[in-house]
Parts: C-alpha cells; sequence; structure tokens
C-alpha cells in the first residue's frame, strides 16, 4: 500500500491533490542520485593514497559530484558484498566506507561487480548535504 493509498482512505478522495502533493514532497527528500562524470585527479588521488581499488575511481566520481573535497577524507576501506546463493557465492558488489576528518560517522558509497555506481548515504552522525542519511 503506498502513502497516497493511505492518506485517501484516511481522508477520502477530496484529499487526491494534497494526497499526491505529499507523495512528492516525500520523494523529493530520497534525493536523487548525481550524474557522475570522469573523477578529478585530485580525488583518485587522495583516496589511491588509502586504498588502491579498481573501484576507486568511480567513488572518486561520487565525492566529486557530491561535493566532498578529497582532502576531507580520513580514510577509506572496501567491503566485498556477496550473493545469497546456496550453490555458490559471487561477489555482487562493493561498499566503500570513507570516514571525513570534519565530522563523526561514515559516507558510504556502493557499487556493483563492475564498480558502477549504485547509491551513497551516511552512517552514524555524518551529513552531507544532498547525501541519504540512513537510520541504521
Amino acid at each position: 500500500m503506498t502513502i497516497l493509498h493511505i492518506l485517501l482512505g484516511r481522508f477520502g478522495t477530496g484529499a487526491t491533490i494534497p494526497a499526491m502533493l505529499a507523495v512528492v514532497l516525500v520523494s523529493a527528500c530520497a534525493g536523487v542520485p548525481p550524474r557522475l562524470e570522469a573523477p578529478s585527479p585530485a580525488s583518485v588521488s587522495a583516496l589511491d593514497r588509502y586504498n588502491r581499488h579498481p573501484c576507486t575511481p568511480t567513488v572518486a566520481s561520487a565525492l566529486d559530484a557530491y561535493h566532498v573535497q578529497p582532502g576531507s577524507v580520513r580514510d577509506l576501506f572496501y567491503t566485498q558484498r556477496m550473493s545469497n546463493e546456496t550453490d555458490e557465492s559471487r561477489i555482487i558488489g562493493y561498499t566503500a566506507w570513507m570516514h571525513l576528518t570534519d565530522q563523526p560517522g561514515s559516507l558510504v558509497v556502493d557499487v556493483d561487480e563492475e564498480c558502477r555506481f549504485q547509491q551513497a548515504y551516511t552512517r552514524d552522525g555524518a551529513n552531507l548535504a544532498g547525501v541519504y542519511r540512513s537510520v541504521l
């Protein structure tokens, strides 16, 4: 059941326009992933100091798109995401974890197994404009 259906059920069909407006506003808060361009040499160089990984250029592109200064990254490490298949596990993507110098928590960037950007979010108190803040 969608938010629109819930609102219509509570307030009747006279609430159609306000309900649709509420859905649009809630959707806007989720954020749209940025369009990634080629990474800046400064971002790639800064991240390579911490971890030379095949996905680092994509993560650097995400930093650039979200206007994160390369010098504000304190560390970087990657974890593998594995499939849940019982007969054979395979890598389905990587998660880049970064701590920033000017705030607590982590900036997290997920990419698929071919290093294509999937999402970025913050955790544990980090807060960046335009980046979803995870409550987990």
